[in-house]
C-alpha cells in the first residue's frame, strides 16, 4: 500500500511561496552574480519547506520532537530570507522612498516631524524599556504558537489551532517584507534632522547595537513589520483568552510605542502595518477555512 511521503502544511507551502518569488526576482535583477552568498542562503531557505515535508510525512506522534522540527521550522527560512534581502531589495528598486513618508507624517501632523516632537519625552530610563519591548518582536509568536501547540495537545486536537496560526504569522511576515520592496526606506533615524542623538542609556545602547551588526537590511521600514506581527499577536492571543491578551498587552504596547520614540519607524509606517495587519489575517484566516487539512495541517501530499 502506498504511503505518503511528503506532507505540505500551509506554512510549509507559504513560506516556499515567498523564498520562490523572491529567488525569480533575484535571477531577473542579477543577484546570484553581484550577491552569491545572500543568494544561496536564499534558496535554502526554498529548500528546508520540502524537508519539514518530509519529516511530517513520517507522520510523528503529536508532541514529539518530530512532530516539533515539522511545526516550529519555519521560523528559520522566515530567518533566512529576513537576513538576506538587502541585495535583493538593492538589486530591484533604484530609489529610497523617505522623502515621501517624511511628507507624509508631516502632513499627519501638521507640518512638524512626529520623532522630533516625541524628543522632550526621551528619557534614558524609558528609553531602556521601549527598546527591551521592541527588541522581543520575534519572541511574540514564538511564545503564543508554543501555547497554542500545547493547547492541541492538552485537549488532544492536533492541528485545531497551531497550524492556521503558524500559516497566518508567517504570511504576516512574508507581506511586510514584500514592502520593502515596494516601498523602501531606511526610517527618521537617518533621514530626519533631529536636535541630537536619543539619551539612551546602558541597555538601550546593548540592544541597538546587538540590532544594527545582525540586521544587514537596512530598507525594512515600511511597512513597520514590528507593528504587524504585534497587532497579529494580539488579535490571536485575544481569541484564545483574555488573560493571554493582557498578558501580551504591556509588550505590545511598549514595542509600538518604541517604533516611532526610538526612531525606528515613521507614524505612516505604523498606521500603514495596522490597516494591513487586519486584511492579513482576515486573507489567511479564509484561506486556512477554504482549504481542506488534516489534523496535522497538511494540506498537499505526495505518495512513495
Amino acid at each position: 500500500m502506498l504511503q505518503r511521503a511528503v506532507r505540505f502544511s500551509l506554512a510549509d507551502l507559504v513560506t516556499s511561496g515567498a523564498a520562490g518569488l523572491l529567488l525569480v526576482a533575484g535571477v531577473a535583477s542579477g543577484v546570484p552574480e553581484a550577491a552569491p552568498g545572500p543568494f544561496a542562503r536564499v534558496a535554502v531557505a526554498f529548500v528546508l519547506p520540502f524537508a519539514l515535508a518530509a519529516v511530517r510525512g513520517r507522520r510523528p506522534l503529536p508532541g514529539s520532537p518530530l512532530a516539533a522540527v515539522a511545526e516550529f521550522g519555519p521560523i528559520f527560512p522566515l530567518l533566512l530570507v529576513f537576513d538576506n534581502l538587502g541585495p535583493f531589495i538593492l538589486a530591484t528598486t533604484a530609489v529610497d522612498r523617505d522623502p515621501l513618508l517624511v511628507a507624509a507624517d508631516r502632513l499627519l501632523f501638521l507640518g512638524s516631524d512626529p520623532t522630533r516632537l516625541l524628543e522632550p519625552f526621551a528619557r534614558p530610563l524609558l528609553l531602556d524599556v521601549l527598546t527591551v519591548c521592541y527588541a522581543l518582536y520575534y519572541f511574540h509568536p514564538v511564545v503564543l504558537g508554543a501555547l497554542l501547540w500545547r493547547d492541541d495537545l492538552r485537549e488532544r486536537t492536533p492541528g485545531a489551532r497551531f497550524p492556521a496560526f503558524a500559516f497566518a504569522m508567517l504570511l504576516t511576515f512574508y507581506v511586510s517584507y514584500a514592502g520593502y520592496f515596494l516601498v523602501p526606506a531606511i526610517g527618521p533615524r537617518f533621514t530626519v534632522g533631529h536636535a541630537g542623538p536619543l539619551p539612551r542609556a546602558t541597555v538601550a545602547r546593548l540592544i541597538d547595537g546587538t540590532l544594527d551588526r545582525l540586521e544587514t537590511n537596512r530598507r525594512n521600514c515600511f511597512p513597520s513589520g514590528h507593528t504587524m506581527v504585534t497587532v497579529a499577536v494580539l488579535v490571536e492571543a485575544a481569541r484564545r483568552s483574555r488573560k493571554t491578551f493582557l498578558a501580551f498587552l504591556p509588550f505590545a504596547a511598549g514595542l509600538l510605542a518604541a517604533t516611532v520614540v526610538g526612531r525606528y519607524h515613521y507614524v505612516v509606517d505604523v498606521l500603514a502595518g495596522l490597516v494591513l495587519t487586519f486584511v492579513v489575517l482576515g486573507a489567511a484566516r479564509a484561506l486556512a477555512r477554504k482549504v481542506p487539512q488534516d489534523p496535522d495541517g497538511t494540506v498537499l501530499a505526495t505518495t512513495r
